[in-house]
């Protein structure tokens, strides 16, 4: 489905701030995709009519706005990522099969979305030692209590720079899942949510991902000899 030059002004999120005092509060679960008036605005929609898009977007776009601010960590980044986000979903539309719920897929381009706007920003730094400590290893080089020398803040920086390159190099459906739970600390629960995978579904992602990414740096990870 082609994409109008005017949608990305179409489908701006409009909100209700949050009040300071307003309770965290979990994303709501929202109705099965067995309610026939979504399908209908679905198909609806993929037929060409744009107001029932409007419809979907005015239903869902406080939950997706509430899931962003959640993976953003930042309102103007939700605002804008759940705004790109149903327009990705306008230009895909025809591509919805129906095989998940309407709200779960638009959830997952939101978060693909969110997750590529903090790689392009500065990708996070997985802690070695946590990661070791998660695989069972130790550290492959330790720095005196007292700091780095300048020698090893050079190695700590390269070391740096090929742990986000080995992330980078994962399949993103494991990068995201890996990214969920090692770096954002979300539960395996919180990330099905998120993703719209299965919570099993979410652990044998991280399991394959840590192992990959284990694999890429087992040098960095195992002492010399």
């Amino acid at each position: 489905m082609g994409a109008s030059p005017v949608l990305h002004g179409r489908w701006v999120m409009r909100r209700k701030p949050l009040e300071p005092s307003e309770p965290e509060r979990s994303v709501p679960v929202e109705r099965p995709f067995d309610t026939e008036t979504e399908q209908q605005l679905v198909r609806a929609a993929q037929a060409g009519d744009t107001a029932a898009f409007d419809r979907l977007v005015a239903r869902y776009q406080a939950y997706l706005y509430r899931l962003m601010v959640r993976a953003c960590h930042h309102p103007q980044d939700a605002e804008e990522v759940a705004s790109e986000a149903f327009v990705r979903a306008y230009e895909r539309l025809r591509q919805f099969e129906g095989r998940s719920s309407f709200v779960s897929w638009l959830g997952r381009i939101a978060t693909n979305l969110c997750v590529r706007r903090r790689e392009k920003a500065e990708l996070p730094a997985i802690s070695l030692e946590e990661q070791a400590q998660a695989d069972g290893t130790r550290p492959a080089r330790g720095f005196p209590a007292e700091g780095p020398t300048p020698e090893q803040r050079a190695l700590q920086e390269e070391t740096k720079r090929i742990v986000r390159a080995a992330v980078a190099e994962l399949p993103e459906p494991d990068r995201t899942v890996l990214r969920l739970r090692d770096i954002e600390q979300l539960s395996a629960a919180e990330t099905a949510e998120r993703t719209g995978l299965t919570v099993a579904a979410v652990k044998a992602r991280l399991h394959r991902a840590r192992a990959r990414l284990r694999e890429r740096l087992n040098s960095y990870f195992i002492p010399d000899q």
